[in-house]
């Protein structure tokens, strides 16, 4: 009688808490994370970051224009001497500089590229973790219901095996056997329970969220997958696309920038400068006075104790790093990107297999019940149908959901934005 009471206790708990649940879909989730996620909004800040630093690189392509005024007094000569006033307006600009400053905004905008490839390797990861927080409480939640139905059915097979008991058809570790896994299931749920919450917990730290919401997910079918596109292309194609492979990629070419960088102090500098100015004891400047320069300067540096070679050779070097960095992180990807493929399509396999015995127990253990109860089948027989039975459903829902992780894993190694 204790034990049914409990069993009810637990239902109605269960059900007043599902009426104060928040429900939520995907698409809410997605939404309030970008607005929220502290790592998304960093990335977005470091991105405005490096567009500005290629503004500040964009600022020597352009005449720096000065305006001066100062005014002074001699007291070394005389103490009543006139105060002189100077008004000056110059401009400059680098006509030639061995191309540094225009290498040096391609290497800023390549810095941009590899900017922009971080922030989408960090909202891939910070979706994916949304997306597997979100299925790990979607799974939580059917597998809280499969307990139920467990516990329902381990009930009731004590309740059978109790009463064969006290007819005397069944002995006592029987009984007790059934009893245990009665409560086990009974644990299991409350367990689940907790798991629940967890599960609740790590959504909201995703989202960015600093309170605690009672939550419940709506189906994950609304999270496309077009997977079988993905693994039925190449592997050397596909990681041309991977946000590592592209940032290698950027790299070699920044350090070849670099080379002609460090190849820009072999050739001339050319700059030409302005300015148009006066110097008079008259604060009110007089325009007759005004005058007016113009300067062309070149300048060419003969020797720096061979540190304009070292440099290059420096450069040169970085170069050949970037090309086997590319070339390792290639391997590295194609590798990667095999092994999540096949072990994708594993679980697919087996999940197909597992349904079939899943289908084949189901009736077994349906078989093997009538049979049970009317003598016809041994206890050890029924038991082990029933307990393999129950098992297989566990094991299906974690093989389920296994695949739908792997699915993400494997879009999230390609550095999908979906």
């Amino acid at each position: 009688m204790n034990k049914i009471y409990r069993y009810f206790l637990l239902c109605f708990f269960t059900t007043s808490a599902l009426f104060s649940q928040q429900v939520i879909n995907w698409g809410q989730v997605l939404k309030e994370a970008k607005e929220k996620n502290p790592q998304l909004r960093q990335a977005e800040l470091n991105l405005k970051q490096t567009e500005l630093k290629i503004a500040l690189v964009k600022s020597e392509l352009y005449p720096q224009i000065s305006f001066s005024f100062s005014s002074e007094k001699n007291y070394s000569e005389n103490f009543e001497s006139e105060v002189n006033y100077s008004y000056n307006i110059s401009a400059g600009i680098t006509l030639f500089s061995g191309f540094s400053t225009i290498n040096s905004l391609k290497s800023q905008l390549l810095d941009l590229q590899i900017a922009e490839e971080n922030y989408k390797r960090v909202l891939s990861d910070i979706i994916f973790s949304l997306k597997e927080s979100f299925i790990n409480l979607y799974y939580t939640q059917e597998m809280y219901s499969l307990a139920e139905n467990i516990f329902k059915r381990r009930k009731q097979n004590y309740e059978l095996i109790k009463l064969k008991y006290e007819s005397g058809s069944e002995d006592l570790g029987s009984f007790l056997r059934v009893e245990a896994d009665m409560l086990q299931a009974e644990y299991e749920l409350r367990k689940i329970k907790r798991e629940r919450e967890n599960a609740i917990r790590e959504l909201l730290k995703n989202i960015g969220r600093d309170d605690f919401v009672d939550i419940k997910v709506e189906t994950y079918s609304d999270l496309s997958s077009d997977v079988e596109r993905i693994i039925a292309q190449d592997g050397a194609a596909i990681i041309a696309q991977i946000p590592e492979y592209k940032i290698k990629q950027y790299q070699l070419a920044k350090m070849q920038v670099q080379a002609k960088i460090a190849k820009s102090s072999f050739y001339p500098s050319v700059s030409f400068s302005a300015n148009y100015g006066l110097s008079d004891t008259n604060p009110i400047p007089d325009k007759n006075k005004w005058s007016l320069s113009l300067g062309l300067r070149t300048s060419y540096n003969i020797f720096s104790g061979f540190r304009d070679l070292t440099d290059l050779k420096i450069a040169n070097n970085n170069i050949k790093t970037a090309e086997f960095e590319l070339h390792n992180t290639k391997l590295n990807l194609i590798n990667n990107f095999y092994i999540l493929k096949n072990n994708l399509i594993d679980i697919k396999e087996s999940l197909v297999v597992k349904e079939k015995y899943l289908k084949a127990l189901e009736k077994q253990a349906e078989i093997v019940s009538i049979k049970y109860a009317n003598g016809l089948a041994s206890y050890y027989d029924w038991y082990q149908t029933e307990d393999s039975f129950i098992n297989t459903q566990k094991s299906l829902l974690d093989l389920k959901k296994e695949l739908i992780l792997s699915e993400l894993n494997l879009k999230k190694f390609l550095g999908y934005l979906e």
